[in-house]
């Protein structure tokens, strides 16, 4: 299982639908965050209430429960397959991989690979989707702190300069490693 993590505008979406369309299946994050534009349930995200979220957690359903913005985001221990992948938060990454070995869901490996580009191409990223000039500067704000450690966390560091070479990394770093 690959777990990308990576600062908003950094290409995780994108890379994540490129290795679906190459045979991943990508795992869906549960996620108690409002529907963007273009979003639907079961597509990017299952969207759910925090009492769902919570229930959810507390029957052993989820590998991770992180909080972003006020919002909790996990991933589905049904997700958990050799040739999944999926969107992380960083500060989750340890807590996923523990939270395996508590569930004893071990069969399968996880990787973690940091997606990262400068903040000016994500600033231009984040602008050519539709972002608010406020919502930009706030997730720079919060990435700044929240990523300050994701080389050290991450199995995997890549730079997304080029999304096919992005992708072809990826791709060598599983069949290398998972």
């Amino acid at each position: 299982m690959i777990i990308l993590i990576g600062e908003s505008g950094s290409g995780k979406t994108t890379i994540l639908n490129m290795l679906e369309e190459l045979g991943f299946e990508k795992a869906i994050n549960h996620t108690t965050r409002k529907p963007r534009e273009n979003e639907k349930n079961t597509k990017e995200y299952k969207f759910l209430s925090k009492e769902e979220f919570n229930t959810m957690w507390n029957n052993g359903e989820l590998l991770q429960r992180a909080e972003f913005n006020g919002e909790y985001y996990g991933i589905s221990t049904n997700s958990l397959k050799k040739n999944g992948v999926c969107i992380s938060i960083v500060d989750s990454v340890k807590d996923i991989k523990n939270r395996a070995k508590e569930l004893n869901k071990t069969d399968v490996k996880i990787i973690t690979i940091y997606v990262y580009v400068n903040e000016q191409e994500r600033i231009k990223r984040m602008k050519a989707r539709g972002d608010s000039k406020e919502s930009i500067q706030t997730r720079i704000t919060l990435d700044r702190g929240k990523f300050a450690k994701a080389k050290e966390v991450a199995d995997f560091v890549i730079e997304n300069i080029n999304v096919d070479d992005a992708v072809k990394e990826i791709i060598k770093i599983a069949k290398n490693n998972v």
